[in-house]
């Protein structure tokens, strides 16, 4: 072996050495980093209490955002996920939560009277003031903030997302027929009228949900007072013999009277009416939320189908949105546990809800583009609802709970010509009075 061969391999030997030394150092220097950057951050686990699963696709947003939260920014962060999935039994263990002082971290909250006592026991974050701080109040659509705020403009829920409501309808009757989309609560009925005396069904309800009856309820009142009269009634200082309250009556009298609706509708639950209503055949017409757009999108493509919003009362000043935009069942967070690093993720939580809304194909609360996936329907439809500024409402979600039931089954009696107005208005005044002052703390 020559000097110069030797020499040449002793430099590669010492190369070598000295490169896996420092490739060893780095990684240990990496290591080191990593090991440093999960004892910096803080140990968290937060209660998260929600009526969704894996089905739903605001419940894949917040868990993915907290799974990015936990990967990108907090590797000691947590989300103790406890799923209800059935409405009832949530707010059942929700309650039975808040009684025994051990309300959840994080969980869903409708605009209402929970909501509103939490607020009077000092027991949620104040959801405005923390959006302010992000600099991010600015960019959400008003018309949620508006549904989620309070008489006083308060803020305590953050939006699930935003959703508009209308009457869908099937577009080969109303041409056979010549009709046009009703712009008065008179052409409604007037449409309607039309369509049962041709042999179509007019209108597909699910009586069985008290609440989809009680949206014929609120449409004349939303209109003509946007929240007032709702606010009223719900203490008992509004009464339904009002001129505002017999006429939302005589509306829904009248519907039932001329047998608008499909046989058997008070029998008829939500996923019947949706499938009925899809199917074909039993009902031009059907009120509901857009939640349900991916429903209506195929047909709505094909010119099968259209949709109009609420129309107005002829000759009087119709200050109320023509749409009820809502939220959806928001969230809330306990202000007794919101500490830093439940701040820091509520941020990021903001910070990436409307992209993440985007992927799971339902309305963002928050303004900004659609979906470049997005269906002609949900382009259109969330085009309708960026000219809609006021928020909309849910009377089940404002009354007390005993007065929605009851306004639930006396709504499927007048439609069935069980009662009359002047009836009904006479018993659900009665259960305002018996039951509201209690419920309410008055």
């Amino acid at each position: 072996m020559s000097k110069k061969y030797f020499l040449s391999l002793m430099l590669l030997l010492i190369f070598a050495v000295g490169c896996s030394s420092q490739s060893n150092t780095d990684n240990a220097s990496n290591s080191s980093s990593t090991d440093d950057n999960t004892e910096s951050q803080p140990e968290k686990t937060l209660r998260f209490m929600t009526n969704g699963n894996e089905n739903n696709g605001d419940y894949l947003v917040v868990t993915s955002i907290a799974e990015d939260y936990k990967n990108e920014v907090n590797p000691n962060f947590n989300l103790e996920i406890e799923s209800i999935p059935t409405q009832s039994q949530y707010f059942q263990k929700l309650q039975t939560y808040i009684a025994s002082n051990q309300m959840p971290d994080f969980f869903k909250l409708p605009n209402g009277p929970i909501a509103e006592t939490l607020v009077e026991q000092d027991k949620l974050v104040d959801v405005k003031d923390t959006l302010q701080e992000f600099g991010e109040l600015d960019n959400f659509h008003s018309s949620v903030i508006d549904f989620l705020s309070f008489e006083d403009g308060s803020l305590y829920l953050f939006p699930e997302g935003r959703y508009g409501e209308a009457f869908w309808y099937y577009t080969e009757p109303f041409e056979e027929l010549g009709l046009e989309k009703p712009t008065t609560f008179e052409e409604f009925i007037d449409v309607s009228e039309t369509l049962k005396e041709a042999g179509y069904t007019p209108i597909n309800v699910a009586g069985k949900e008290r609440w989809q009856l009680i949206r014929y309820l609120s449409h004349i009142p939303l209109r003509l007072t946007h929240y007032d009269f709702i606010n009223g009634l719900k203490t008992g200082e509004t009464s339904l013999t009002t001129d505002i309250g017999m006429k939302s009556l005589n509306f829904l009298h009248e519907l039932g009277q001329m047998e608008a609706f499909q046989v058997g509708f008070s029998n008829t639950d939500y996923t019947d009416s949706i499938n009925q209503f899809i199917g074909g055949g039993q009902g031009v017409m059907h009120y509901n939320g857009s939640w349900e757009i991916a429903q209506f999108e195929e047909k709505y493509a094909a010119g099968e189908m259209d949709y109009f919003f609420i129309p107005e009362v002829a000759g009087e000043d119709n200050v109320g949105p023509k749409t009820s935009i809502t939220a959806g069942l928001a969230y809330a967070f306990n202000k007794d546990t919101f500490d830093e690093t439940t701040k820091d993720f509520f941020k990021y939580l903001v910070e990436n809800y409307h992209e993440r809304a985007n992927e799971e194909g339902f309305m963002s609360p928050l303004k900004g583009d659609a979906p470049e996936n997005a269906s002609q329907l949900f382009v259109d439809f969330s085009k309708d609802l960026d000219d809609v500024e006021l928020g909309g409402l849910s009377w089940d979600d404002k009354l007390d709970p005993a007065s929605t039931e009851e306004m639930g089954v006396a709504a499927n009696e007048l439609a069935l010509g069980m009662i009359t107005p002047e009836e009904f208005a006479e018993r659900i005044d009665t259960v305002i009075d018996e039951n509201a002052p209690a419920f309410f703390g008055e």
